[in-house]
């Protein structure tokens, strides 16, 4: 059965920090998976060194629907997926005087010929760098992305990781492919950066993976980060 995986990922917030609004904790979590089975446990674990000493609530929402299915103060949740699919999963942090800070991340559940998570990371400058590591589930080959470029916003590729790689600005995105055949468990990795050009608004970014298994196109949504913190 012919299995089609399309995702519009969610804002990736960022960087521009003003003094005036910034936090004083950052929201940031990490799932014990990106691609767990329909049923299975997963450990989602708030990181504790972004927020400092205060006291804070947590509210989790797994289906970006805005309404938080749990709230509490354990920095340790699990959950479970019933359906096959797409999740945007949502983590709020809320101090004792009311302010809040978001982090959200992808998760792909069920089977999928390969699986990409994007890492973001904030750079002195103000860049931010990308970087996409797709694993393959089984063998696919044909192996592409695509990545959306936000409006304002500069983009250098960093390493194309042996891809053909170009953005198109006139589709404002970044086109990625490896014509070469994976196996079960091999990797691909692509990095670009950021640079805030002539806006202050924090970008949105989102991005498919798609390749050939069993000479069936598969198109899967890019999982991980889909926020930065503030």
């Amino acid at each position: 059965m012919k299995n089609r995986w399309i995702a519009h990922l969610g804002s990736i917030g960022l960087i521009l920090v003003f003094a005036a609004t910034a936090s004083a904790f950052e929201a940031d979590f990490d799932p014990s998976t990106y691609n767990p089975e329909a049923g299975e446990i997963i450990n989602f674990e708030v990181c504790q060194s972004c927020l400092g000493s205060s006291d804070f609530t947590y509210y989790w929402d797994f289906d970006n629907d805005g309404d938080p299915e749990f709230d509490t103060d354990q920095e340790l949740v699990t959950y479970s997926f019933d359906e096959d699919g797409f999740y945007e999963v949502v983590l709020t942090v809320r101090d004792a005087g009311g302010r809040t800070s978001v982090a959200k991340q992808g998760i792909v559940v069920g089977a999928v010929p390969a699986v990409a998570v994007r890492e973001l990371l904030v750079e002195s400058d103000g860049a931010i760098y990308v970087l996409i590591t797709v694993t393959m589930n089984e063998r696919f080959s044909s192996v592409g992305i695509e990545e959306n470029i936000p409006d304002g916003w500069a983009v250098e590729i960093v390493d194309a990781g042996g891809a053909l790689a170009r953005p198109n600005m006139d589709e404002r995105q970044i086109e990625i492919v490896w014509m070469s055949m994976y196996e079960a468990d091999e990797t691909a990795t692509f990095s670009y950066r950021l640079r805030p050009a002539y806006t202050s608004i924090l970008p949105t970014l989102y991005g498919e993976v798609s390749g050939y298994s069993s000479g069936t196109r598969h198109v899967m949504g890019i999982t991980g980060a889909l926020t930065l913190p503030r």
